[in-house]
């Protein structure tokens, strides 16, 4: 590992500015990699960036180990890293916390996208894909971008924001929180200068020039880390978050990364484009000849082991969710939980009479874009031949028509 994005001066600076009242750094001689800074009252010392990297990697100086009553925590160790292990070094010794499943793929054997795809799924899964794929560039004008090692001011002020709605989207739809939302004028710099100096790339795909999914990966030398995939939910029905990881994974074959590391999370389909399932760790550096340090140490160790524990029997899910429901206070009504009947039918049966046309990207008919979304992955229409009426007469009913086939929307009363 030769080159840590989260261990230069520049990401330190940027972290401690937004979170520690741009307190100063500190490194130790013996231990190479992180910059750390001080826990306010105790003998702590924390990795700068603390969770909000995707992985350290460091190396001790064992002549270089002094005696003290001072504890290190380095967050997100993946195992794969392969940090040496601290065996025969007096006065140091870890303690290693398991934290989180992550997923990589080598893709070194790969010579182009189409090889991993044959090699990852089967011709079942093959079809689904490039049905799913066919169907977004015949129903939208689709553009790729990618930004690494250059990008406009302007050009990532827009994506980023974007990228921020996108993110409130989701997660508002989970009803969870998502703690990246809370550190957003944080994240919004730092990764400016990453792409800049290609420690970061962000993968982007426009549907008439709108941004609908967007890749942020981290670059670890040759390693590709995905750190966050967002895609409009409202062309789910395309598959686009598998579309926009696949696009990522093209990239990092045509650009010789070695490895695509899915990062931190588990579904299905990480584990079916992954060929090895690894750990995030915690270390915990203590002094073994210190009552003091050996106790803090052990604290911080078991009550990390706890917080995976509660984890692994998914409590943290229904925590999340409870401050999420909590910071909304009383929900407001969402229109995607009204029930609809929906009716087929051919275009050429529509009766242009009693409705008004409307513009579904307008605030009141926002809530009508999967559906049309939804129609457009059926019917093969591209979306510019599609309009969308409103019925004069009847308050809630709408119909999405097309060239050659038409569909009715009733909201259904109860």
């Amino acid at each position: 590992m030769t080159h840590n994005p989260f261990n230069t001066d520049r990401f330190a600076k940027s972290w401690l500015k937004h979170f520690k009242d741009s307190m100063p750094s500190k490194r130790f001689d013996y231990i190479n990699g992180v910059n750390f800074y001080k826990d306010k009252h105790l003998p702590l010392y924390i990795n700068v960036g603390k969770n909000l990297t995707k992985g350290f990697y460091y190396t001790i100086n064992s002549d270089k180990v002094v005696n003290s009553n001072n504890v290190f925590l380095i967050r997100d160790i993946p195992t794969y890293f392969n940090v040496p292990e601290l065996k025969g070094v007096k006065g140091l010794k870890a303690i290693k916390a398991r934290q989180y499943n992550g997923y990589l793929t080598y893709l070194e054997k790969y010579s182009n996208l189409e090889d991993f795809i044959i090699d990852k799924y089967n011709s079942s899964g093959r079809n689904v894909l490039r049905r799913r794929l066919k169907g977004l560039e015949t129903s939208f004008d689709i553009k790729h971008e990618v930004f690494y090692g250059a990008i406009e001011q302007d050009t990532y002020d827009v994506i980023i924001e974007e990228f921020h709605r996108l993110l409130i989207k989701r997660f508002s739809e989970k009803k969870t929180e998502y703690h990246i939302l809370k550190k957003w004028d944080y994240f919004k710099e730092i990764i400016y200068s990453m792409v800049l100096n290609k420690e970061a790339v962000l993968y982007v795909i426009y549907a008439n020039e709108n941004p609908i999914g967007i890749y942020l990966s981290i670059c670890f030398n040759n390693v590709v880390s995905g750190a966050i995939p967002v895609f409009d939910t409202d062309y789910a029905k395309f598959g686009l978050g598998n579309i926009l990881t696949l696009k990522q994974i093209e990239w990092c074959i045509e650009n010789k990364m070695e490895i695509f590391d899915s990062s931190k999370g588990d579904y299905g389909e990480k584990e079916r484009i992954s060929d090895l399932k690894y750990f995030f760790e915690y270390h915990i550096l203590y002094n073994p000849r210190s009552i003091a340090s050996s106790v803090l140490a052990f604290g911080i160790s078991s009550f990390f082991k706890l917080k995976q524990f509660l984890r692994e029997k998914e409590i943290h899910s229904f925590y999340h969710n409870l401050k999420f429901k909590l910071s909304l206070g009383k929900e407001s009504k969402n229109p995607n939980q009204i029930k609809y009947e929906f009716t087929e039918s051919a275009a050429d049966t529509f009766q242009n009479e009693n409705v008004d046309l409307i513009d579904i990207q307008g605030e009141d008919y926002l809530f009508l874009k999967k559906m049309v979304y939804n129609f457009l992955y059926k019917s093969r229409e591209h979306v510019k031949d599609v309009k969308i009426y409103k019925e004069s007469e009847f308050r809630n009913t709408y119909h999405i028509v097309g060239k050659n086939k038409m569909l009715k929307i009733t909201e259904v009363t109860t």
